[in-house]
């Protein structure tokens, strides 16, 4: 799976994000096109055996910004490009930058110390080369934010490309789930590496990154999105510009659910109204105005049913008309 964009756009301009994102395309095709990039990993990349001696503590930081080839950068800056924006647009652009850095601090030390528990489980030529060899790139850093998006937006809907045996399509899927399987891949794979498993992934650099975005978040009890100022006196309403919410639909045994992405507006501003086959969702609020009219591919009861809204998000179910609902009327 490869995700593409998240539905859940900032109210700020995400101004650090994008420089961090320029700063580490710049440097990569720098070090590329002037023939520099190996010497750059060995160069600026953290190589533990040198930092548990006091020796080059400053690659601690020009690590975060090293990417060994273009895959490995593409990787890193999609993942920064859709959540970092999110996670700036809460804790504010100073703050930001601080987690970031602090974040792949935090998942460096993870790395190295992951170095010393393999000793116990792994032959010692692995522990030998996992301590000498550089370590580069964003992706600690990347993970703290990744964890911080996780709890401060659970819910916001992650468009992914997924990849089948005979087709590829693109799905909504919540960033619990997404999130949730990629930390739990990481920790598989991080507690498999301490088995002597030859990797170049820094896959506790991950865990450790990870973890320590969802505590700041966990600790300081950072709430999901800065507040907006409403002014009390509201202007008159002219000819608003109607655009239509983005539905899922998710047809089970006995029920329909519904997703609807629609920010901007309240809870108490949202219509719901539903007949057999068809649902009609609308919302107004100050300029922003939503009509949307989906047909449904199942006959359901016209009443909508633990009705819930969060982070953009309407989510709504319908019971489904079943063969023995329809004999009994």
């Amino acid at each position: 799976m490869i995700p593409l964009r998240d539905e859940n756009k900032p109210h700020r301009k995400p101004i650090v994000n994008y420089t961090l994102i320029a700063a580490n395309v710049a440097i990569f095709f720098y070090l590329l096109l002037t023939g520099n990039l190996r010497r750059g990993i060995e160069l600026y990349g953290v190589i533990p055996a040198l930092i548990l001696r006091g020796s080059r503590v400053w690659t601690l930081f020009t690590g975060m910004f090293i990417h060994a080839d273009v895959m490995h950068l593409l990787g890193n800056m999609l993942y920064l490009w859709i959540f970092g924006d999110n996670v700036e647009d809460t804790l504010g652009h100073g703050r930001y930058l601080i987690f970031y850095l602090a974040g792949g601090l935090v998942a460096t030390f993870m790395h190295i110390f992951s170095t010393f528990l393999s000793a116990f489980l792994a032959p010692v030529p692995y522990l030998f080369f996992d301590l000498v060899t550089p370590m580069v790139g964003a992706s600690g850093a990347i993970s703290a934010v990744l964890g911080a998006y996780l709890l401060l937006f659970p819910g916001a809907r992650i468009r992914t490309l997924v990849f089948c045996l005979y087709f590829v399509t693109v799905i909504s899927v919540p960033a619990f789930f997404y999130l949730g399987f990629w930390f739990l891949y990481q920790i598989l794979m991080a507690f498999f590496s301490l088995t002597g498993f030859s990797s170049t992934v820094a896959f506790w650099a991950h865990v450790g990154g990870f973890l320590f975005g969802m505590l700041v978040v966990e600790s300081f009890n950072i709430s999901s999105r800065p507040k907006r100022t409403i002014s009390k006196r509201r202007k008159p309403l002219i000819a608003p510009w109607t655009r239509a919410p983005l539905v899922d639909l998710l047809v089970e045994d006995d029920v329909v659910r519904v997703y609807a992405f629609m920010p901007g507006v309240e809870k108490e501003d949202i219509e719901i109204s539903v007949n057999e086959w068809e649902v009609v969702i609308s919302a107004q609020r100050e300029g922003i105005r939503y009509y949307g009219r989906v047909s449904l591919p199942v006959p359901v009861i016209p009443k909508a049913r633990d009705i819930l809204y969060a982070n953009g998000t309407l989510s709504f179910t319908l019971r489904r008309v079943v063969q023995d609902y329809m004999w009994s009327l």
